[in-house]
């Protein structure tokens, strides 16, 4: 199955202040508004981006919100400018085949990337209305990717769905439908199944192998895998509870 996902990035931008300091009055659209503790500002940035919010000296710095456009934008912690605290980050653009995308992370933030605990969606729309994906990554990102936690993807196609455990060296994929993943594990019945734990490897597909000693190996698999059916348990459920998440309308 191809992986429909695409990362919508923004980059950290020069900043310049638009709004007026006058007598310690701030002046936005010529309505004056006494400073206070917390100082918001709106700024005015390369483009058309914007920035309302806390501003320590000329950049974001606290809490605030900033617009690329109309389709794109972050609310959440700042500092010295960049995105850095907890924040919720959204953008909705159309790709080069007429699709809708639209991705949505909430979480943590460091230096302006996706860095620490979070959840991002991501729902594909084609051009006649009809949702193609829709996905869920819940865990611990670091640049921008997820590096720790939980993929499913709900897409048109057989099977209709592709989930994803990883931590460290230990990952799990498997092809097959959202109905009674652990009783399917434990008879070796799913449509794919993939586990890799440091050296070990071990994968096998619902088709038999023609040639024998092919067949052995996926046999050998299915023993193994249903062999740790107690450790991989709570991760087939936070599958299943996940992919409820993810409906194709």
């Amino acid at each position: 199955m191809q992986k429909l996902w695409q990362k919508g990035k923004a980059l950290s931008l020069p900043i310049v202040v638009s709004a007026s300091l006058i007598s310690g009055t701030l002046l936005v659209n010529n309505i004056p508004t006494v400073n206070a503790a917390a100082t918001k500002e709106l700024l005015q940035l390369s483009g058309q981006t914007t920035y309302y919010g806390e501003v320590e000296n000329g950049q974001p710095n606290g809490r605030g919100t900033i617009k690329w456009s109309e389709y794109k934008q972050y609310s959440g912690d700042f500092v010295n400018g960049k995105r850095s605290g907890t924040g919720k980050y959204m953008n909705q653009y159309t790709d080069a085949d007429g699709q809708h995308h639209k991705v949505v992370y909430n979480g943590t933030w460091s230096n302006d990337t996706m860095s620490g605990k979070g959840t991002q969606t991501e729902k594909v729309t084609q051009s006649d209305g009809m949702i193609r994906s829709n996905q869920i990554q819940v865990g611990t990102f670091q640049d921008n990717g997820l590096q720790n936690g939980y993929q499913v993807i709900h897409a048109v196609a057989d099977p209709d769905y592709s989930f994803t455990y990883k931590n460290g060296k230990e990952v799990l994929n498997i092809l097959h439908s959202n109905q009674d993943l652990v009783q399917r594990w434990q008879q070796g019945e799913l449509f794919s199944a993939n586990y890799k734990n440091g050296s070990v490897q071990k994968e096998y597909s619902m088709f038999p192998e023609e040639v024998a000693t092919k067949e052995r190996q996926r046999q050998a698999a299915i023993k193994y895998l249903k062999g740790i059916t107690a450790k991989v348990t709570p991760h087939l459920q936070q599958f299943e509870k996940l992919s409820k998440q993810v409906p194709l309308k």
